[in-house]
């Protein structure tokens, strides 16, 4: 049994995320969700939606500072406990840890993100939580903290704590996450919960608690998609001077000698000239020649 506690402790300090966390919904913007009552004794805050479904009754409303909406009974709080009902389902995943014996108190932990399963989850002390999550704490009973627990660490939109019964938040203690209680959820007095306590068919007790689920108020949208870029017009092309033909001169007279064949051509209309001149001579002599001979 020993040997068995410490591997999950091993395990659970060293394990790769393998969690996923489930969308709320129409939830999402609850606080605190009941299903039958809501009872507050004492100052309460609570940042976010107070909702009621199929039940109606507030008890203690007078003392509750609420910065958000109150849906009592109507379609809103309906649709919330429809989207409560199907993350509670969604976060029935496959356990990455599975602590042995009855009950597991996370006092001391270091864990990673993961999914977390005990009959019972108890937390009497510091719980930290390495990395932003998701976490996932499978109970199949129940959810009770005590004494001084407080979790360190983690991302309240990512801690999840799933409670097949009821979850019970003892005197000025403080929790991370998201509780979704299959029946009820009880904050005992100075109790507080950083996160959403959304109990499903029975009641949510409180007593001069603070809940808030401000950091998780609003779910991330979509990221829009940059407007295309205009393409600029092209830019016309300016053909370079050496490009621009140029005109050839006109010539009033003969064109200018052509380079290195001038002299060849001038030398052989000059011998062409001497040999017609002295064809010429010799023909002269012979007429003389014939003329004395006579």
């Amino acid at each position: 049994m020993a040997l068995a506690a410490g591997a999950a402790l091993f395990a659970g300090s060293y394990l790769a995320a393998a969690a996923t966390a489930p969308s709320l919904g129409p939830a999402q913007p609850f606080a605190v969700l009941a299903g039958t009552t809501v009872t507050n004794t004492g100052p309460t805050t609570i940042t976010g939606n107070l909702g009621i479904s199929p039940g109606s009754a507030i008890t203690g409303q007078s003392s509750i500072t609420i910065i958000g909406q109150i849906h009592a009974a109507d379609a809103v709080a309906l649709g919330a406990q429809a989207g409560n009902t199907a993350a509670f389902t969604t976060l029935d995943q496959v356990c990455d840890v599975t602590y042995p014996g009855v009950g597991k108190d996370l006092v001391g932990l270091t864990l990673v993100p993961g999914v977390y399963c005990a009959s019972a989850f108890t937390l009497t002390g510091t719980l930290t939580l390495s990395g932003s999550g998701p976490y996932i704490f499978k109970s199949a009973a129940t959810l009770i903290t005590s004494g001084t627990a407080r979790v360190v660490g983690g991302d309240p939109c990512n801690v999840w704590w799933r409670v097949v019964s009821s979850a019970t938040l003892g005197v000025n203690t403080s929790l991370v996450g998201n509780v979704l209680a299959l029946t009820s959820i009880s904050l005992a007095t100075g109790a507080n919960l950083n996160g959403r306590a959304l109990a499903q068919s029975g009641a949510v007790t409180m007593d001069s608690n603070t809940i808030s689920n401000a950091v998780c108020a609003a779910a991330p949208g979509p990221t829009a998609s940059p407007a295309p870029t205009a393409s600029p017009a092209p830019t016309a092309s300016v053909a370079p001077a050496s490009a621009v033909p140029t005109v050839p001169p006109t010539y009033t007279d003969a064109p200018p000698s052509q380079g290195g064949s001038s002299p060849w051509l001038l030398l052989l209309l000059v011998a062409s000239a001497v040999m017609m001149l002295g064809i010429l001579v010799l023909d002269i002599g012979r007429r003389s020649y014939r003329r004395r001979a006579q």
